[in-house]
This record gives C-alpha cells, structure tokens and sequence, in this order.
C-alpha cells in the first residue's frame, strides 16, 4: 500500500509542474548519444552492450592521453568555464579547489559485466599551487541504456602540511558524442579532511585522442596492354595509291585487359630491324569543277513594215527577224 501512495504522489507532483519542467526531468534520465555525424537516444539507436564496447573502445584509444575538463551547460553542452571548481576552507580560510584535468592512465575491464575499472591521475589547483594526487581508481558501469556512470574512490592529495585532502566524486552520464571524444555528465563532487567542500554541477569531458576514420580500400586500376592485330585485307583501289614498300600494321588497344605478353619482335634492335612502319595513304581525287552556267534570256522579235504611197499602192517589205541574247544582239 505504501509502493502506491509514494506512486501516486510523485504523479501528482510531476502534474503540478509545468509541461517545460516536465520534459527537462524526463530527458534528464536519458542518454543521448551522437555517432556518424547522428544524435538519437540510446533506447531507440542501441542496446546496452553496443553503447558499452563503444565506450570501452573510446577508453582504450586514450590510454596516457589527458582529459579535458570544464563547466557547461547541460543543454547545449557549451563549456561555460575551464575546469571545475569547488569552493573549500582550509584552516578556518576560505579557497577554491579546481579540477583542471584528469589523465586516464590504465583500465580493465569486469568479467561478465558492462562495467570497466579506470585508474586516473587528477591535475588540481588550490590557491596557485599544484599539490600532488595519488592515483584515484573509478569504476564505469553501463547498468541500462539509459543509466551509465563513474564513481571515483578517494583521491588523497597534499593540500597542506598538516594533513591529507580527499577528494571523490560521481558522475552520471547523460551525454555522449564519441564522432569528437565528448562526455557530458551531471557531477557531485565532495572535499573531506584538511580541506572541506562539495559542489554539484553539469561538467563536459574532452578526450584528446582522435577517433580511429575507416579506410576504404584502395582501388588499383586494371592495366590494359597493347596488342598487335592483323588487318583486314587492302582494298584493290588502294593497292595502286600505296607505295612500295611493304606496310606494317599498325597496333591496336584492346579495351579487354589481357596477361603479360612476349615482346613484340617488331620492336628488336640490331641487326634485322624491320623498315619504318608506313601507313597507307588513300588518295581521293575529286572531280574538276564545271563552269557555273550563267541564266540566259533569248528575246526574238520579227519586223513587217508595209508603205502606202500617195496614189494608194501598198508596199509591203519581207519581215525582219531580230534575236536579243541577254539583251544582245546576235
């Protein structure tokens, strides 16, 4: 009865919220995930071992690389600050203790489990000095799709003289873009000892070595050679127009690549060199061009002249034939 009540009460809470709010607490359970130049949440793109040997490959390409690490915004993933900083008190003073870096020295992974051990190396700063770390251990564990995280066992630094500083911390994973080497996770990290402080945030890391690009196999091009073939037979036209001596034929290329061949022995040299090679000329004459006949326009008129004197005689005179030839007598 108790399982319901606690139930029915986070519905009703989660109904006063607002719709915005609502979304923002449903999504932040989620994993997003960007691999091909391609985001999609885990549930739907991958199962729970596909997103583990994903993670553990990009584990494994930067091993003695260091790790960038800053401040950011959990919604663009924009880093807002390098570093992250945890306001402390050290001896009744107050200072800020900043994570610069880590570096991911070695990891292994559980047996008959998604989960990997990593040893890191922090870079921290308090008041511009470097104390030195020793080495931290950190356990992974992809427990669904949608759950993945680290938590860090005591890191014990030397803040000051007087006594140890350690520092732990938990990181739940939200974020994962394996195309660039990011991880972008909600932190809570606590100060204890000499040193005392906590601070929780959203933080992005950077892991520096390059993700491995496929290669596409080299394509070697196919070498065609050249080969002699006979040729057809000459017509007899142009046996008369070709010179005297003997015609070699001419090679070929043929669009089949063939095996090695023997040496063409047209291409000896010594004693026994075949003649130049002479390709046969055809020769077309064509005919002599004819006079371009001008228009001609033939005009015939034929002349009667017929005289009547004063006494009324008529004098008819034979008819006169007259040619014009463009206008010309002839």
């Amino acid at each position: 009865m108790k399982k319901h009540v606690l139930t029915l009460g986070l519905l009703s809470v989660l109904a006063a919220l607002p719709a915005g709010a609502q979304i923002d607490n449903l999504s932040s359970t989620s994993v997003l995930v960007c691999r091909a130049h391609q985001c999609a949440d885990t549930s739907y793109s991958m199962t729970k071992g596909f997103l583990f040997n994903k993670i553990a490959q990009m584990l494994d390409r930067n091993i003695g690389k260091t790790v960038l690490v800053c401040e950011a915004d959990p919604h663009t993933h924009v880093c807002l600050k390098e570093g992250i900083t945890i306001p402390v008190t050290v001896a009744f003073s107050k200072s800020d203790l900043t994570v610069q870096s880590l570096k991911l020295t070695d990891e292994k992974k559980l047996n008959g489990a998604t989960g990997l051990d990593l040893v890191w190396d922090y870079r921290i700063n308090v008041g511009d000095t470097y104390p030195p770390c020793e080495l931290a251990l950190s356990r992974l564990n992809v427990n669904y799709t949608d759950q993945v995280e680290i938590t860090s066992d005591d890191v014990i630094c030397r803040v000051t003289e007087t006594g140890r500083t350690s520092l732990n911390a938990t990181y739940n994973i939200n974020y994962l873009d394996f195309d660039y080497g990011f991880i972008g996770a909600y932190y809570t990290i606590g100060v204890g000892e000499a040193a005392r402080g906590d601070k929780t945030g959203y933080a992005m890391f950077r892991f520096t070595a390059r993700p491995e690009v496929s290669t596409v196999p080299e394509v070697v091009p196919a070498v065609s050679e050249t080969v002699t073939v006979a040729p057809a037979p000459v017509p007899e036209i142009l046996k008369e127009t070709a010179p005297n001596q003997a015609a070699i034929p001419t090679p070929i290329k043929s669009e089949k690549p063939l095996p090695l061949a023997a040496k063409d022995p047209l291409a000896t040299v010594g004693p026994g060199v075949p003649p130049l090679r002479v390709v046969p000329q055809i020769i077309i004459q064509k005919p002599a061009e004819e006079p371009t006949l001008e228009p001609r326009v033939i005009k015939t008129t034929t002349i009667e002249k017929t005289v009547i004197t004063s006494d009324g005689v008529r004098h008819i005179t034979p008819p006169e034939t007259r040619t014009l030839i463009n206008g010309k007598p002839q």
